[in-house]
């Protein structure tokens, strides 16, 4: 993008952001019930309308409403709802905005049951920014034991691993790599620095409310990290638990255990607590290919997280938390023995020891007076050391880091027009060491955002959001980022969205699989921060099919990168070279979902992915490697009533990807110039019981290989050696149980 084009779009933003479009007046205000208990509650959707007009409008989940100004004035308001005696009062200004009405209670009603079936994953229909919400009833659906299996239904996320022999997943979203994907903890950022490398592995998915995937650039509130999408966890809430206790335990005839817990006591109306408990352990060694490495390194992790939440019911809320984690990574040739064969070329080996401890904090402040209005203040704290060896390459790494967040959310005239300003600050200490050279850096950034919301109706809606952060090391970088809903008809939404995103790369935590290789590191030149800017489309379009409803959902996005910190393993089989991008450098991702329920209590989910990622290496445009051209995704759900019996089942297909350039090794080590297309398939049965329930599943069920997934497997201290070079599964088939307990 040329500097003519960057700065129109910035004027663009500016002008969006700034300047309200001219708009109808509205009045607004609250409803209010007094219940058969006698005590004041608010009246989510209760109706609201001008006397003799068709003017109207509902209240939304906290009783608020908005209405259009009437022609004249006084004008008789009238307000219902199911329940209530309705009420009309005499309104006797324009453009009100303080509006309070008390409904009182006509007659307490038998209870009635009434049963609905939930997707469990669906669009967003109003919200400007692309947005797919995965539930926690779409996680149950696989094993989900960490954040890394919960993608494994969902075809906007791909998780892949990284090596053979740490077992380290990586998450790629519109086809480039988890580390341009901020990854959120209810919208304060979460897994980068230390942690992009293992951190899919530090979240068990039992934990997870839902997750909210974001592709894009997600909203400047959030941070300027996220360049393809933004991936944010919601964890489950204290008070909103069914159940006070939780118990889940899963095992694989691999060896691997896993036990999660929590327990979420009933404190009073204004605190509410969670705890929530991991153990989990591979012990047994597992060598299927029999090439003498494990398929998966032998692990060890405890993990724990408390969370509480404070409400005074008035107009303050505030929550924080505390997580600690250790995990231990053993992994290498079968005859490894950390004791005797450490820091010798006697045998091959690797270990990561991991230590974690974070704290969260969100507190708010709420205007009674004028609810739309809040200031928000989020921070949290995080220190992470990581110690690895690979065969005679040591690293150690230490991080702190603080974050905060201060957001100041108000309105223009109604809630038409919202806004949020604020400012934040990300401060990263990183003390790093490979083998004898020592790193060392603070990034102190901090920043401002200002963004603008506006809503006619339910038939348009934008997002418009600039902010300004001031890095210690690279100086001010400026984000812009807009994203446009419109819905012609009520079953077709259409989006555009446009933005950028800036990160600084940590080369080392996240490339950790070249020290997996006798490659040697080389970074060639200073390393610039990595820009680019991504720009979407999409269309979602409900539609009867055969009498049951149906939806098609598509998208195209690009993302150009200005910068890009790249990873040559191209140009010498021997070296793995780090340099700035001098070059073109960007993806094509075109995505169609469709999502069909042919008859009650079944689902079907098909989705088709096309990616095209070039980069610029030594000179020449390439494709990146291990990104498969094509994939397709079918997944089918059935349950019997009362979700009694649960199928699920779900096939992938994954193309040819370009594998690095080989040509320089013995002909015996060299690889082909594009690897296999392959399928995947997996499956579960969930049987619930009165108490509790147990689920029986199976991954990879053709038990599908990488073949010589290592090269060089023989000689692991020899030039030739590499378990880098991964594009498909290598630890076959695995058939697991569970069970689930929940006591309320």
């Amino acid at each position: 993008m040329n500097f003519q084009l960057k700065n129109s779009f910035a004027i663009c933003c500016f002008i969006l952001l700034f300047i309200s479009p001219i708009m109808a007046q509205h009045s607004m205000g609250k409803v209010f019930g007094i219940n058969d208990k006698g005590a004041k509650e608010t009246l989510p959707g209760a109706n609201v309308y001008w006397q003799g007009t068709t003017i109207g409008a509902a209240a939304n989940i906290d009783g608020i409403f908005q209405i259009p100004n009437p022609d004249t004035i006084p004008a008789k308001l009238v307000v219902s709802t199911v329940g209530f005696t309705s009420d009309t009062i005499i309104i006797h200004q324009k453009d009100q905005m303080d509006i309070s009405i008390v409904l009182k209670n006509t007659v307490t009603l038998n209870e009635v049951k009434v049963e609905a079936r939930q997707g469990s994953t669906m669009y967003s229909t109003f919200n400007p920014i692309n947005t797919e919400i995965i539930s926690s009833k779409e996680l149950l659906k696989a094993a989900c034991c960490n954040l890394s299996e919960s993608f494994s239904t969902n075809a906007s996320v791909d998780v892949a691993f990284t090596d053979a022999v740490s077992g380290a997943k990586k998450i790629q979203m519109l086809g480039l790599d988890g580390v341009y994907t901020q990854i959120l903890s209810e919208n304060m950022p979460m897994l980068r620095g230390l942690s992009s490398a293992y951190g899919l592995n530090y979240i068990p998915g039992t934990w997870i409310d839902n997750i909210r995937v974001t592709k894009g650039t997600g909203s400047v509130v959030n941070g300027y990290e996220s360049i393809s999408g933004q991936i944010n966890l919601e964890f489950l809430k204290p008070k909103e638990q069914k159940n006070r206790f939780f118990f889940n335990m899963y095992g694989n005839q691999k060896g691997r255990a896993e036990t999660n817990f929590y327990y979420a006591p009933k404190i009073n109306q204004k605190w509410g607590s969670i705890l929530f408990l991991h153990a989990s352990e591979l012990g047994i060694k597992n060598d299927m290919n029999k090439d003498l490495f494990l398929d998966m390194p032998l692990t060890r992790q405890y993990n724990i997280f408390n969370r509480w939440d404070y409400h005074n019911q008035k107009n303050f809320e505030a929550q924080f938390g505390v997580k600690a984690l250790l995990e231990t990574r053993q992994g290498g040739q079968t005859i490894f023995n950390s004791k005797k064969n450490r820091d010798t070329a006697n045998a091959y080996g690797i270990g990561i020891n991991t230590n974690v401890l974070e704290y969260f904090s969100k507190t708010g402040w709420m205007f009674p007076s004028t609810p739309y209005k809040s200031i928000g203040l989020q921070t949290s704290g995080k220190w992470q050391q990581q110690n690895m060896f690979f065969g005679l390459r040591n690293y150690t790494g230490e991080q702190k880091n603080f974050y905060a967040n201060l957001i100041y959310a108000n309105i223009i005239n109604n809630t038409n027009h919202k806004y949020k300003v604020g400012t934040s600050y990300m401060l990263d200490d990183y003390s790093e060491k490979y083998n004898d050279s020592a790193f060392a850096r603070t990034e102190s950034v901090p920043g401002v955002f200002a963004e603008y919301t506006y809503t006619h109706l339910e038939n348009f809606s934008m997002v418009a959001g600039v902010r300004e952060d001031f890095h210690n090391m690279f100086g001010p970088q400026f984000t812009p980022r807009v994203h446009l809903r419109y819905n012609p008809t009520k079953s077709l939404t259409l989006r555009l969205s446009g933005g950028s995103g800036f990160r600084v790369a940590n080369i080392f935590v996240e490339n950790q699989a070249v020290f997996a290789s006798s490659r040697m590191v080389i970074v060639k030149e200073k390393l610039h921060p990595e820009i680019a800017y991504n720009y979407g489309i999409s269309a979602n379009q409900k539609f009867p099919l055969f009498g049951q409803e149906a939806s098609l959902n598509v998208d195209f996005f690009r993302t150009d990168f200005q910068n890009q910190v790249i990873v040559d393993l191209d140009k010498n089989v021997h070296q793995v070279l780090f340099y700035n991008l001098n070059g073109k450098s960007y993806s094509n991702s075109l995505q169609v979902d469709f999502d069909y329920t042919p008859f009650k209590m079944f689902d079907v989910k098909l989705a088709y992915k096309w990616y095209q990622v070039k980069t610029t290496y030594h000179g020449e445009l390439l494709d990146k490697p291990y990104v498969p051209k094509h994939r397709v995704m079918l997944n089918l759900a059935y349950s019997t009533y009362m979700d009694i019996w649960k199928f699920n089942i779900t096939a992938n297909w994954l193309g040819q990807s370009r594998l690095p350039n080989t040509m320089m090794s013995p002909a015996e080590y060299q690889l082909p110039t594009h690897s296999k297309s392959y399928y995947l398939f997996n499956a579960q049965v969930t049987k619930k019981f009165e108490k509790f329930e147990t689920y029986l599943g199976c991954e990879n069920i053709m038990n599908y290989t990488q073949k010589n997934a290592i090269v060089a497997s023989d000689k692991p201290f020899g030039t030739n050696f590499d378990a880098s070079m991964i594009y498909a599964p290598i630890d076959g088939r695995i058939v697991y149980v569970g069970l689930r307990v929940g006591i309320k």
